[in-house]
């Protein structure tokens, strides 16, 4: 698991300046055991039920949702500092959520 979390930081550091990234955050409904997950190819910082993460999105798509939800379960809300997630496609993203 470690070596995974260091590929993807290292990933991300080479990578970081050949994109435009976004910061996202995404709630989840039960709150994350581990501060940093990686979902999406991405490690995310957690707190509680709140995580983030620099992601070369430009908007949150229910796809990048089923993706964290496989790894974390139900999410409240994801969103990025322009948009976020509407009700129907959090409860299109959640069907795809680990048990």
């Amino acid at each position: 698991m470690l070596r995974s979390i260091l590929a993807a930081a290292a990933f991300a550091a080479i990578a970081a300046p050949a994109f435009a990234s976004n910061s996202y955050t995404f709630e989840t409904v039960n709150p994350v055991s581990e501060k940093r997950i990686v979902a999406e190819s991405v490690v995310w910082s957690c707190a509680g039920t709140t995580c983030t993460a620099e992601l070369d999105r430009k908007a949150p798509t229910v796809r990048i949702c089923k993706k964290i939800a496989k790894e974390v379960g139900e999410l409240a809300a994801l969103r990025n500092t322009k948009s976020e997630l509407t009700a129907e496609q959090l409860a299109e993203c959640n069907a795809s959520a680990k048990k």
